[in-house]
């Protein structure tokens, strides 16, 4: 991804490329749901995608197409996606999760003007950077920062994800401070 993503952003092919992952990733979730797990699936959204076009339809279609739910698919969206342009993405992000897709705020904490979003962006999740839980637990500063970001969250209503959980200790000390989630290696 780490290659192939900026290729297609600078050939503009990654708004296609998005309209495809977000239909295949609405077939998988059908799948597991079929096969006895449902398990909602999360679709990061490129910036374009986020202000060109029509993302609450190309979101529908995929759900439509592939007989989803929309409780099976979850748009993950950047600080740096959004401030693309923020009033384009509000509406368009507020749009879908009309539709009842969930919105989560990925990677949290490492943009200019995260709190700021926070009052502005329609979302439902804020998934914690891993550069932050590599030390929770570990690091006074780390686990602060850790801290007040699950209150924060909590207080605005958001479900907090913590991303790059790669250790038992760092699921108690997540567990510990409220995090509702966790998504590693662990």
């Amino acid at each position: 991804p780490a290659a192939f993503v900026p290729v297609a952003e600078e050939t503009g092919l990654i708004v296609d490329v998005g309209e495809w992952v977000l239909l295949e990733a609405a077939r998988q979730a059908v799948a597991w749901r079929q096969a006895g797990t449902p398990v909602p699936v999360a679709v990061n959204v490129a910036a374009s995608q986020l202000v060109q076009g029509d993302l609450p339809a190309v979101v529908a279609d995929a759900l439509t197409r592939a007989g989803a739910r929309p409780a099976d698919l979850t748009l993950e969206v950047t600080e740096s996606a959004v401030l693309t342009d923020l009033d384009v993405a509000i509406v368009q992000l507020d749009a879908v999760r009309r539709l009842g897709v969930a919105v989560a705020l990925d990677v949290f904490g490492t943009g200019y003007s995260s709190l700021a979003y926070l009052q502005r962006l329609p979302a439902d999740e804020l998934k914690i950077d891993r550069s932050f839980v590599a030390t929770v637990g570990e690091d006074a500063v780390s686990t602060a920062i850790v801290s007040s970001v699950v209150d924060l969250a909590h207080a605005v209503g958001l479900v907090v994800v913590a991303e790059g959980v790669e250790r038992a200790d760092q699921v108690g000390t997540l567990i510990s401070l409220g995090c509702d989630r966790a998504q590693g290696f662990h």
